[in-house]
């Protein structure tokens, strides 16, 4: 009889532990499938989110622009107050800015804290960029920072470049130059008219001086990426 008792008591614990370890890889199932929400839910909505990671803040459209505040129609529709103070940052089109640079109807990102219901106190303010602002900076750059196109001719350290924009364009070469082609280094009389080239570099006294000369065309660049009057150089 005492035997029968013990044979039946261990079941019984056999029975206990197998629910216990059924429960807990449950529990921890349900906790991979709904991970915590980060910090930041707020009357307006979830926090944004951007890329791979959560964005604390609050994206929407300029209605009004105050000397420390701006007025947002938040991306729900919601009206929102963003406070501004002096260690807020601005950025516009990818570059540093201030709040003169900000208009009405501009969209922007707002990075801060929340600081009641649908406001914020910001941290960094950032417009998103207008459409075609990239390629404004690229024509801007090009021939300037920045070489790219067909060599048509090489006279000594002198290459003349016809560029995507339709410019043919004499740069020079130095010897701090470097020369590269597929990632390997090589010499300036490894390139030849015909050769599609890039690389960046400077003006110096009116002339474009190559840092670095790759034998390539320049990814992602076309002729329709630089419509337009050209500037003769």
């Amino acid at each position: 009889m005492l035997r029968a008792v013990i044979e039946w008591g261990f079941v019984m614990l056999r029975r206990l532990a197998m629910v216990v370890i059924v429960s807990l890889l449950a529990g921890l199932a349900m906790a991979q499938d709904n991970p915590p929400r980060p910090a930041g839910d707020q009357a307006q909505g979830r926090p944004i989110r951007e890329g791979e990671g959560w964005f604390r803040g609050v994206a929407g459209t300029i209605t009004a622009i105050k000397k420390e505040q701006l007025f947002l129609k938040a991306v729900d529709g919601k009206a929102v107050t963003v406070n501004l103070s002096a260690r807020t940052r601005y950025r516009k089109d990818a570059q540093p800015a201030t709040l003169a640079d900000f208009k009405v109807g501009d969209r922007v990102m707002v990075s801060g804290d929340p600081a009641g219901e649908n406001t914020w106190d910001a941290r960094s303010v950032s417009a998103r960029a207008r459409p075609g602002a990239h390629q404004e900076m690229m024509r801007e750059a090009l021939g300037k920072r920045f070489i790219a196109g067909e060599i048509k001719s090489i006279d000594g350290t002198r290459l003349a470049i016809l560029r995507p924009d339709g410019v043919t364009q004499t740069i020079e070469v130095d010897e701090n130059t470097s020369f590269r082609k597929q990632g390997e280094s090589i010499t300036l009389a490894d390139f030849k008219p015909g050769d599609h080239v890039f690389g960046r570099g400077e003006l110096k006294n009116g002339t474009f001086v190559a840092a670095v000369l790759n034998v390539g065309d320049f990814p992602q660049m076309g002729p329709s990426r630089f419509q337009g009057s050209p500037d003769r150089h």
